[in-house]
């Protein structure tokens, strides 16, 4: 699968997604497919009030692509910018 195609993919189910009211989106500068996996750094839009509701969503976002794109990715959370 090419990169841009699990940006798009990524992206999509991020749209839907918000965190304690936070936005997701996709570091695309730092991809990288390693071992069979994506890595997949997101960052918010701010600091997300509940972290776990945040690592949880993106669980959530890691699962759904597994189930029904068949992709093995890794959501690595960053920080927000301006941190």
């Amino acid at each position: 699968m090419r990169k841009d195609r699990v940006v798009r993919l990524v992206r999509e189910r991020l749209q839907d997604c918000h965190p304690g009211g936070v936005s997701i989106d996709v570091v695309d500068e730092e991809i990288r497919h390693e071992d069979d996996y994506w890595h997949v750094p997101v960052r918010p839009s701010a600091q997300p009030p509940r972290t776990f509701e945040y690592y949880d969503a993106l669980a959530e976002v890691e699962s759904q692509l597994s189930e029904k794109e068949h992709l093995k990715i890794w959501l690595v959370p960053t920080m927000p910018e301006g941190s």
